[in-house]
């Protein structure tokens, strides 16, 4: 019977701080949206977002670029010693 109430009284701690919790976060929100700073920071999360996504194809056709170079330097190497050995 101990082990239920305490399960019990466990439930209610949490339940309550998370409602807790859960109010302060919207009274944080809610006073972003009044104070309109919530569009700002959309913003710049958004010019994040797109500097990050230019920075990683920029990385990726770099990867590629030098990667078409070694294999290409890699078939010139084979053509050259074909024509070594004919």
């Amino acid at each position: 019977m101990m082990r239920r109430a305490s399960w019990l009284v466990a439930g209610v701690g949490i339940g309550a701080g998370g409602a807790l919790w859960a109010r302060r976060r919207l009274e944080v929100l809610s006073e972003r949206l009044r104070s309109r700073e919530l569009p700002g920071d959309i913003a710049k999360v958004a010019g994040r977002g797109a500097r990050a996504g230019a920075q990683r194809v920029r990385v990726a056709v770099d990867d590629g670029r030098r990667s078409a170079r070694e294999r290409e330097d890699d078939l010139w190497r084979g053509l050259e010693v074909r024509a070594r050995t004919d």
